[in-house]
């Protein structure tokens, strides 16, 4: 009994000590790996559109801009003799912060900025409406992603586009946005270098959708148009750890390792009595 209660705390011990040193690490903050500490150093996440979502918004004439510090690229392709046509859109996102693990899986990313898509008025597409998508973090345990959404999302619930007028402009933060599908690239922390994941696969929820309909304020050819749209694109991620240096347990460590030492002690006398 004295020995199981022994081993018991130590095993608690040794959890409570691992369970501490999981934490978010801010852009410039140390992370501890392998016993040394290191520092983050930054990175980007770039967001790049599927196909046939540059089609749903070259089919509403939708415009894409950057919200900082995100930026956006578009390439435009010649289709003589009407010009050029949208064929690729991107935004780069600079890299906020990173959770992981004790053991230094990383569990959640997030970045800053994003874009903003404005439709305007086109009969039988859309009303005229902008949505912004900004502040992304990338839950990778639940292949989930959450952002900062801001629109007009007064239609959103039944699904349509919001009433013809003045806008109720709203800002949705932490919404549940997309599920991806799949990611590549080492999603563990183990020292000095750059970590290259890409993740694949994005399919919008049904709220996400519903709020895209309303804050761009679709009809008809806009939301058709949309609803075929099975995957909104890619998400490509590079984060830079760099330094390496032993690391100092920090004092609430200590304390648990005392606290644990304690009760083996306090254990181990029972046992001899």
């Amino acid at each position: 009994m004295n020995f199981a209660l022994k081993s018991l705390v130590a095993a608690a011990a040794i959890a409570s000590i691992g369970m501490a040193n999981a934490a978010t690490t801010p852009v410039g903050g140390s992370l501890v790996l392998n016993g040394n500490s290191y520092t983050l150093q930054g990175g980007t996440g770039t967001l790049s559109f599927s196909s046939s979502l540059i089609t749903a918004l070259n089919v509403g004439k939708v415009v894409v801009t950057g919200v900082e510090p995100a930026t956006v690229v578009e390439t435009l392709t010649p289709r003589p003799p009407f010009g050029s046509t949208r064929t690729g859109v991107s935004a780069a996102a600079p890299i906020t912060s990173v959770t992981t693990t004790a053991a230094g899986a990383v569990t959640t990313v997030a970045t800053a900025g994003g874009a903003t898509m404005t439709a305007n008025v086109l009969e039988g597409v859309s009303l005229g409406g902008s949505l912004s998508v900004t502040n992304l973090s990338v839950d990778l345990s639940n292949k989930r992603i959450y952002a900062s959404i801001t629109g007009d999302f007064r239609g959103a619930a039944a699904g349509e586009a919001a009433p013809y007028g003045s806008s109720v402009i709203t800002t949705k933060n932490d919404f549940y946005l997309w599920n991806f599908a799949s990611i590549t690239g080492p999603t563990t922390l183990t020292g000095a270098a750059s970590y290259v994941n890409n993740i694949s696969g994005l399919t919008i929820t049904q709220d996400g959708f519903n709020h895209f309909v309303s804050a761009l304020r679709l009809v008809d050819l806009g939301v058709s148009t949309l609803r075929n749209v099975t995957d909104y694109g890619t998400i490509a991620s590079t984060i830079n750890v760099t330094g390496g240096t032993p690391a100092v347990p920090e004092p609430s460590t200590y304390a648990l390792m005392g606290l644990g030492l304690a009760g083996i002690a306090v254990a181990a006398r029972r046992r001899a009595k």
